[in-house]
């Protein structure tokens, strides 16, 4: 069931209700998340960018021992006056007319972006001139049914393509400079999953590692080129962070719940174990997220914190810091904000939507702007006549 079935069944049952339903709602419980390449079109008076007359400083809250602590976030403000430098709204096309994917920034002021169903070009964006650069033309294989979002790392964009055979998938791992330039084969996967399996990759040193999606395991291929090799003793493990992974408990017979919680990390490389405490999950390195009652706790089950408003559920913390909360005054009434653990700031992100029937509006922002540990560059959604971009590894902290 997707995103917009599941909104259909939730909201025929609204009526019977006195509250607006949580967002994991709105959302199946831990889907293997593909993010859509098709930018969120704001519906017209619903979408408002909000204007801030005042300028909130945020004081710091000690943690206690003695209950969770109340976030300092009553009086959000909108990201592009909270965090201006790492907030970007631009055009909906580039300069040259082309509609665009937001990949990452490459520096404080160039944005990678890549154009193209078909063939796939790769452009450096002047966020502030709005020149354009071609970095990397890319052909991808034949029957070639899905194109990966760029890691970068050691120079290098890495990203995956997955096209179909006669009898099974072949999912292609690419690289080229992050300067432009031609692009080369990495390695081969034989598989059958339509997005590939593969539910996080990293660059390491000189390698690419990975994780599968499914069964899990952690593997790697030179950058050079060559077989992939599985990782000693990574049977089963889920990368959440280099070099931490851990295993799922997916249940018998449960083909969707592949994701592991992350509350019980192990360290590939030293054997060092990081143990999360009971009642909360899932968890980022740091953090781990009680969704049920809208709390933040550091691992060690210390801090235990209120969130300004409910969590989007299913991921754990992006970049072990951002959360997406969500406020429904209303069905009428519904507000989305980017939450900061670090700094525990609250960014409005100017979404405002009304939950219909038939309509999904409410499922396509909330599909936009859902991040977790696999988010490591930019959250990015349509507002009004404005594509925003948010350089999430910029924020301060």
């Amino acid at each position: 069931m997707n995103i917009e079935e599941l909104l259909r069944e939730t909201l025929a049952n609204m009526s019977r209700e006195e509250e607006p339903p949580p967002p994991s709602r709105f959302l199946r419980a831990r889907p293997a998340r593909r993010r859509a390449w098709r930018p969120v079109a704001a519906a017209a008076g619903v979408a408002v960018l909000v204007a801030a007359t005042t300028v909130v400083i945020q004081r710091a809250v000690p943690n206690t021992s003695d209950g969770p602590v109340a976030s300092d976030t009553s009086r959000p403000v909108p990201v592009s006056e909270l965090w201006p430098r790492a907030t970007h709204l631009l055009p909906k096309k580039l300069p040259n007319g082309l509609t665009y994917r937001a990949e990452a920034f490459l520096d404080e002021r160039t944005l990678l972006v890549r154009t193209g169903e078909g063939d796939t070009a790769w452009w450096s964006y002047d966020v502030r001139s709005g020149t354009v650069k071609r970095l990397i033309a890319f052909v991808p294989p034949p029957r070639t049914d899905y194109t990966s979002p760029v890691v970068i790392g050691g120079g290098r964009l890495v990203w995956y393509t997955v096209s179909w055979g006669t009898v099974k998938g072949l999912l292609d791992i690419w690289t080229a400079p992050v300067t432009g330039g031609n692009a080369h084969k990495v390695t081969s996967i034989r598989q059958t999953m339509k997005y590939g399996d593969i539910d996080l990759m990293t660059v390491v040193d000189d390698k690419v590692v990975w994780s599968r999606g499914l069964k899990g395991g952690l593997y790697q291929a030179p950058l050079s080129g060559g077989k992939p090799a599985s990782i000693p003793g990574t049977k089963r493990y889920h990368l959440l962070q280099w070099p931490w992974a851990a295993t799922s408990k997916r249940g018998r017979g449960d083909r969707y719940d592949t994701r592991p919680t992350f509350q019980r990390l192990v360290n590939v490389l030293t054997g060092e174990r990081r143990d999360a405490g009971t009642g909360a999950s899932p968890c980022s390195l740091t953090w781990c997220v009680n969704y049920p009652n809208a709390q933040a706790l550091h691992r060690d089950g210390s801090g235990p914190r209120t969130l300004p408003a409910r969590p989007l559920p299913p991921g754990e913390p992006a970049l072990d810091r951002f959360l997406v909360v969500m406020q429904s005054l209303s069905r009428a009434d519904n507000r989305l904000f980017l939450y900061d653990l670090k700094t525990r700031r609250t960014g409005d992100l100017g979404i405002r939507f009304e939950i219909k029937l038939e309509d999904r509006t409410a499922s396509d922002y909330i599909e936009a702007v859902t991040i977790d540990h696999t988010t490591r560059y930019v959250l990015t959604y349509d507002l009004g006549d404005k594509r925003v971009v948010i350089d999430l590894p910029r924020i301060p902290g």
